[in-house]
């Protein structure tokens, strides 16, 4: 796995929550697989459980992890092919990520929405642009629209249900009845009003991972007018 931006980069989504959830079971199983080696965590907006359980994992892993929160810390960053830096960017990302790319073995990128181009969003610029010239292998932390690791956990935790739910019809029914493994979880995806937009990236990201893992009863249901792209 070169990058880790989609589902598209995965080859076998059950190997991988089963793999996870095995780290799970013991984190430092593997704790000097990342000895000598260096993740950069970028950071173009906020973040908690995404930036703090990446961190954890890193250092599980025997990683060192080095976050660099770049809207507050570094140049502001152009990323259109060809600008005349003119105005408030100072750094171009052909400069930028290919130094980055020297310092760490893996980057690790958080972006988030402008909201107010959905075109320009959707063309998810800044990732491929990182992509592009870093050099190294790019995981998405949260990108413009899609959230792969939200997703990869969404996956992991109805797995961990459904293992539940199979142990207790053990239990309950005995071995004679059909494994509950074996019954596909009913999952509705749909908004809840909020007081300002937010972006379509976890939503994205889930109904990909959901529909290509193909181990769900999976339907979105939405007001009018408020409907995923393709």
């Amino acid at each position: 796995m070169k990058q880790f931006i989609s589902v598209n980069d995965v080859t076998d989504i059950n190997t991988l929550a089963a793999k996870a959830l095995a780290y799970k079971a013991n984190p430092f199983a593997d704790k000097h697989l990342g000895q000598g080696k260096r993740i950069g965590l970028l950071f173009l907006n906020p973040s908690l459980r995404t930036r703090l359980s990446t961190q954890v994992a890193a250092s599980n892993l025997g990683m060192e992890a080095i976050v660099f929160n770049v809207d507050k810390e570094g140049w502001i960053l152009e990323f259109e092919e060809g600008a005349i830096m003119s105005g408030t960017t100072v750094e171009h990302i052909k400069d930028a990520a290919p130094i980055l790319g020297n310092y760490f073995d893996v980057l690790a990128i958080r972006t988030f929405p402008s909201l107010a181009n959905k075109e320009d969003d959707y063309s998810e610029m800044y990732i491929k642009q990182f992509i592009k010239y870093a050099g190294v292998p790019v995981v998405s932390l949260e990108s413009a629209t899609l959230h792969p690791l939200q997703s990869l956990t969404d996956i992991i935790t109805i797995q961990e249900d459904r293992m539940l739910n199979a142990e207790r019809l053990k239990q309950n029914a005995g071995s004679l009845q059909p494994s509950a493994l074996s019954i596909l979880p009913k999952i509705v995806l749909t908004w809840a009003p909020h007081v300002k937009p937010l972006p379509q990236c976890v939503a994205n990201s889930f109904a990909q991972w959901i529909n290509a893992w193909g181990e769900a009863d999976f339907v979105i249901t939405h007001p009018e007018d408020y409907e995923l792209s393709e």
